[in-house]
């Protein structure tokens, strides 16, 4: 860096106190990297012109590169110093021999106009052996420009001397200090690589036992650093431009307007460029100019001297910057202060009115931040206010038990009020109790969430300007409870809406909460395809803002572990499963959390394996008896204990889990439905199951089940032996099932399952990709059969009226009697066809008249 600037012809090292300016270029000069001698000058502030380069030519000689003979050698400056004498100072230096470096230390020091523009002078004439390295506080006030366009003038300032992290750890390090990762990061973070901070830490250990109590709470405080700051900084300030400081360290940052406001100053623009200017550790932001900061020590130490000197304006000033960032709609900023004065009031006012919905986004952290000092007022004095404020708090650290008790205690405290603000605090109760509903007692949930409409409704809008996200956040959660009934297609035009609308609002978890449970809806609808896009679209979604454990993702995890199930993808469900799991140890959607779990013991059961299958209900089951739940959920719950039951070998305790399925045609009854039949195949009841599994059209909401439905039709149709009726359900499966890549059903552990698909594949002729994938999994053999033999003899008009009872289950004799013709009659019919067709008993005649499309 130095080395750097001593190819120029002036180098401006300009700092702050403390950045260990002199230091540095001490420790270059001392390393012997100069490019020739140096001349060392610490400036004093009496100088004149005169005075100046006595001194400077004092240190010319002493630095042993002037001659003899040259006129530098006995120059001494005199009253009348003036343009002729610094001419053949001028020329002196261009004689010189060998390079000079010449350092003038405390620049800032010289304010003499013509000591200056001597300075000035000299550096305009870019003498070859000079470089002139000037240390300064303040920029100097030198007229450079020339020099600067022709790239002669090399600046260093307080960035270029700030410690980096790990120059704060080696300077720990060589001070005999051996600092933990998050100490040596807090450290550095309250220095900002100050180089005087540091140093006075490091003295601090040294007068005290143990280094990492100590610089934990190292500051501004601390008697050192306050000595230095008040030495070096505060003191030098006049009395007005302390006051001014003072006033506006309430605030971390500062515009003009801002500091205006604080300190009543009409030039505080003014102020605070000029403390720039005087590097009195005060710094314009570089990414937005026109605000302002202090270094954190003297921040710390003005607020500590604020509350000494006059702790009665500590919360007006705090209210004063309240008010000025409400007024710029800038409400965490605004809460954050009107904290900091303790104005609880006002605090829950804003959060009722435009900022709770905040709570909703990725400001939700810095939200709650502003408002966590209300935890000390709550615990000492509870208010409705402090309450209210509390459980705001409480629902964003999950603490849902305490934000329930925070809002019934807030209730009990406004009951009766006449408090102006009371609807806005209800509403804010309201949303809390909808809260915990989802997230300990879904059942509740679509009746909490009326609740809260019911008020939105009778409040009037300008009183709460936050009403409309409000609303969409009181629809969401009622279209959740309405998914965990199974009320579908009402949920879906609700969660379509939210999910249009929330967007427009802001609010990003809602809509991510409504796009989550829009998958879970398209999965129990059938459409495998979209819950995959919707659940995955939303995980990359939260993935990319940082948002994969936020309880609103939940039911994208829970819908993509069922999509993979029902593709039987049993690795992918599983890692959804464990994933979706992690992100909810907090319970804070109970109902997507029973779905995990569901998902897991369906795993298992799909797997046949018993004692993991047990182990998932066994969880399932402490989770489901924690609460009451809705209907779909009461449904999936028995299913899954069913299902367990069927795979230890115990069909009929799955029928007694299940109980009565009832008439109904939502999913949580027609899933009942398939889990009872499933149980009455293995209990060789063919005939029950498909009486379960009626009418036909019982599961045509729902694809997924239809098609299982199907299946298991098949099966009961098959141990029945109508094996055409079977093949035929097959095959009204696969449609279904081939789409949108359903393959569990198939897996079912019922032995007709391959035999009807391996007559479906013969008589049909599919070998699409999805049903040759099923046939390998059972091992049906799915090459291209011979076809039939050729029609021998076209049929007579008797035979082919006779060919098409043969599909059906009708005997020989039901046969005559249908067609009025006698036993006999027909045995022949059928022998002739027989012949003709090339084929030994009825099965083969139907699949070589179905080949060559004669039924």
């Amino acid at each position: 860096m130095f080395n750097r600037g001593a190819r120029k012809a002036v180098t401006i090292v300009c700092a702050g106190p403390g950045y260990g300016k002199t230091l540095a270029v001490s420790a270059w000069v001392g390393r012997g990297d100069p490019p020739g001698a140096v001349a060392w000058l610490t400036a004093d502030t009496r100088y004149d012109v005169q005075g100046l380069w006595a001194d400077l030519l004092d240190a010319l000689r002493i630095s042993g590169v002037v001659p003899q003979s040259s006129v530098l050698a006995t120059l001494t400056p005199g009253v009348q110093f003036g343009e002729p004498e610094l001419d053949r100072i001028v020329e002196g230096l261009m004689h010189l021999p060998t390079p000079i470096v010449v350092v003038l230390d405390d620049f800032h020091h010289i304010t003499d106009p013509a000591a200056l523009d001597s300075i000035n002078r000299v550096a305009e004439y870019r003498i070859p052996q000079l470089r002139l390295v000037l240390v300064s506080r303040t920029e100097p006030d030198l007229r450079l420009s020339r020099l600067r366009l022709v790239d002669d003038v090399a600046d260093i300032d307080g960035n270029d001397l700030t410690y980096t992290a790990a120059e704060t750890r080696e300077v720990c390090a060589r001070s005999g200090v051996t600092l933990g990762d998050g100490t040596l990061t807090e450290l550095h973070s309250r220095t900002q690589g100050w180089p005087a901070g540091l140093r006075l830490a490091m003295i601090s250990v040294d007068e005290a036992a143990g280094a990492v109590p100590v610089l934990e709470h190292f500051s501004g405080n601390n008697r050192r650093v306050a000595e230095y700051l008040l030495e070096e900084i505060l003191d030098r300030l006049s009395p007005s431009d302390r006051l001014f400081l003072l006033a506006t360290s309430v605030v971390d940052q500062m515009t003009a307007e801002l500091a205006r406001a604080l300190s009543g100053r009409v030039d505080s623009k003014h102020v605070l460029e000029d403390l720039v200017a005087r590097n009195a550790l005060t710094v314009r932001l570089s990414d937005r100019p026109h605000w302002f900061r202090y270094h954190p020590l003297l921040r710390e130490l003005l607020q500590d001297r604020l509350s000494a000197e006059n702790p009665d304006s500590v919360a007006e000033l705090n209210r004063r910057a309240a008010d000025w960032y409400f007024g710029r709609n800038e409400p965490i900023d605004a809460l954050r202060h009107y904290a900091y004065a303790r104005d609880w009031a006002t605090v829950a006012m804003v959060l009722g009115q435009v900022a709770l919905p905040l709570i909703l986004t990725p400001q939700a952290t810095a939200l709650v931040s502003a408002l966590s000092t209300v935890y000390d007022d709550v615990a000492r004095l509870p208010t409705a206010e402090t309450l209210i404020v509390a459980l705001v708090c409480d629902y964003q650290r999950h603490d849902f038990e305490s934000m329930q008790r925070n809002a019934d205690d807030a209730a009990l405290l406004l009951s009766g009020t006449d408090d102006p603000l009371a609807d806005v605090y209800r509403i804010i109760i309201a949303i809390a109790h909808t809260v915990h509903a989802r997230a300990t007692s879904p059942s509740r949930l679509v009746a909490t969430a009326d609740g809260l409409l019911e008020l939105l409704d009778r409040v009037p809008r300008r009183e709460v300007p936050a009403s409309a996200a409000y609303t969409l956040v009181a629809i969401n959660n009622r279209a959740t409870g309405l998914v965990h009934e199974g009320l579908l297609d009402r949920a879906q035009i609700s969660l379509s809406a939210v999910r249009t609308q929330g967007g427009h609002l802001g609010i990003g978890l809602t809509v991510l909460s409504a796009a989550s449970y829009l998958s879970l809806v398209e999965f129990l609808l059938g459409d495998l395809d979209q819950a995959e896009i919707e659940s995955t679209a939303s995980l990359a979604t939260a993935e990319t803002r940082g948002w994969a454990r936020e309880p609103q993702l939940l039911a994208a995890y829970a819908a993509a572990a069922l999509v993979y199930l029902e593709r039987a993808d049993f690795e992918k469900a599983e890692r959804y499963i464990d994933t979706g799991l992690a992100a909810s140890t907090t319970g804070s959607d109970i109902g997507c959390r029973l779905l995990l779990h569901v998902a897991a013991v369906g795993v298992a059961v799909a797997r046949r394996e018993l004692s993991p299958a047990r182990t998932a209900l066994h969880r399932l089951d402490l989770l489901a008896a924690s609460v009451v739940l809705p209907a779909l959920l009461v449904a999936w719950s028995r299913a899954c204990r069913a299902e367990v039951a069927m795979v230890a070998g115990e069909p009929q305790v799955a029928l007694e889990v299940i109980g009565d399925p009832g008439d109904g045609v939502d999913y949580a009854s027609s899933l009942m439905r398939i889990t009872r039949a499933k149980a009455l195949l293995e209990l060789a009841r063919p005939a029950a199951a498909l009486e379960e599994l009626r009418p036909a059209d019982r599961f045509a909401g729902f694809k997924t089940l239809a098609a299982e439905g199907a299946l298991l039709e098949a099966a009961a149709h098959g141990h029945l032996r109508r094996d055409n009726t079977a093949v035929e359900r097959v095959g009204a499966a696969v449609a279904l099932a081939a789409p949108v890549g359903l393959r569990r059903p198939f897996l079912l552990a019922d032995a007709q399952i391959p035999i009807q698909l391996n007559r479906y594949i013969r008589l049909s002729g599919d070998r699409s990709s999805f049903v040759t994938e099923l046939a390998d999994t059972f091992g049906v053999v799915t090459e291209q059969t011979t076809p039939p033999a050729t029609v021998l003899q076209d049929l007579t008009e008797r035979e082919l009226a006779v060919l098409k009872y043969l599909p059906t289950m009708l005997k020989s004799s039901e046969i005559a009697a249908d067609l009025f013709v006698s036993v006999n009659t027909v045995k022949t019919h059928q022998r002739s066809i027989y012949r003709k067709l090339g084929v030994s008993n009825r099965r083969e005649a139907v699949e070589s008249a179905r080949y060559w499309e004669m039924l």
